[in-house]
């Protein structure tokens, strides 16, 4: 693809075009797990300008939100995947948690997104211990990262 990426905050005009993002790739990815419902989710407003989004041609192609030293959410549609998409929302994640004094970040993972799990192995988090989900009792990974000292 040689469409100019950009990452930036979302305009409120934007918020449901967000909102169906994360929808369309939880149900893509989580659809056998919530079977035969769709995947649960629950969204807050406040959340929106907190967001990060990745646009290409003027299309949402992926976002990030963190709170506090957790990337709370990381969603990149299907068909923009391995080209750096992922990447670039991670590291304006990573970034902003670190700006906020944090020097390891956090995010929670479902055991079985194997390609996520992958994904986040080889931007450099580990696996901090597996849990089981509080409300719906699948396998769950915490990961982490430690943010590199040469950044201090």
């Amino acid at each position: 693809m040689t469409d100019e990426l950009v990452i930036r905050k979302p305009q409120a005009s934007e918020y449901d075009g967000v909102r169906l993002l994360i929808e369309t790739v939880a149900n893509e990815t989580f659809r056998d797990l919530f079977a035969p419902n769709p995947v649960p989710l629950k969204f807050k407003d406040e959340d929106w300008p907190l967001a990060w989004v990745a646009v290409s041609d003027e299309k949402i192609v992926g976002v990030v939100i963190t709170n506090q030293e957790w990337v709370d959410d990381l969603w990149v549609l299907r068909e923009r995947r391995r080209q750096g998409v992922g990447s670039r929302l991670l590291a304006q994640g990573e970034a902003e948690i670190a700006a906020r004094g944090y020097r390891t970040f956090r995010l929670r993972v479902v055991r079985a997104n194997a390609v996520a799990v992958q994904f986040y192995l080889s931007q450099g988090w580990q696996i901090a211990r597996e849990f089981s989900h509080e409300k719906y009792h699948h396998a769950m990974l915490e990961m982490a990262k430690s943010w590199p000292e040469q950044f201090e």
